[in-house]
């Protein structure tokens, strides 16, 4: 029987390869879906990333402390040259056969997403349903926005990266430190994302979707008692 956190896995890989095909999705393209799919992933961000970020400080504390004692938010600062790298790396770039480097947080955080389902009790992933559709969410803006369908072979390789993390997992105990460090960096280039290219624009409606998706998100989560703060 199938586990709950590979069949999140095949669910985010689908997304991956439809999130750029009308003919299959067709609804889903009328600019108030795409507006509330970007509320739903700012308020992940706000509501589930950025606490996990507090969650993972003592970890990184204990790692870093015999060589940078005297600093503290370790995690914060990680997701902080995060955001400068992918920044700078986005402003840079402007020939399509680039594209890989503002994509190699892409992967890297697909890589994260897919060993952390390898354990469907990990509470960072929990609930696992409601953590599938914001992933899944912000997987089929950030598809869309980088035309990434149109590519092969990048998106076999961002599918492959999933579940080579997925496989990660399963098969090793990645040490907490290096789990933390990479969600800390991959977090700021979501935050970038989310700012610099997700929020809608001001159009008509687009307000109005954009928040219902980011409360009703929200709202899920504190009924459920999710909210880990």
């Amino acid at each position: 029987m199938i586990s709950p956190g590979l069949f999140s896995l095949f669910v985010l890989a689908a997304i991956h390869l439809f999130a750029n095909r009308p003919k299959i999705l067709g609804w889903v393209w009328h600019r108030q879906f795409l507006s509330f799919a970007s509320g739903v992933s700012l308020s992940y961000v706000f509501v589930d990333l950025l606490p996990a970020l507090e969650r993972a400080e003592p970890v990184l504390k204990r790692t870093f402390d015999p060589i940078i004692p005297y600093l503290e938010l370790h995690t914060y600062l990680v997701a902080l040259m995060g955001i400068l790298f992918y920044y700078g790396v986005q402003s840079r770039v402007s020939s399509q056969k680039h594209q890989w480097l503002p994509l190699s947080g892409y992967l890297l955080f697909n890589f994260f997403i897919g060993a952390s389902l390898s354990d469907s009790s990990n509470p960072e992933i929990q609930p696992l349903t409601l953590f599938t559709i914001a992933i899944g969410l912000h997987y089929f803006i950030r598809d869309h926005l980088a035309k990434v369908s149109k590519n092969k072979f990048m998106l076999g390789f961002l599918i492959s990266i999933l579940f080579a993390g997925y496989l990660t997992g399963y098969l090793a105990k990645i040490p907490d430190a290096v789990t933390a460090v990479g969600i800390s960096f991959v977090a700021g280039g979501i935050l970038l994302n989310i700012f610099q290219y997700e929020l809608p624009k001001q159009e008509k409606g687009g307000y109005f979707w954009f928040v219902s998706g980011a409360l009703l998100y929200t709202a899920i989560l504190l009924s459920l008692g999710e909210l880990k703060w």
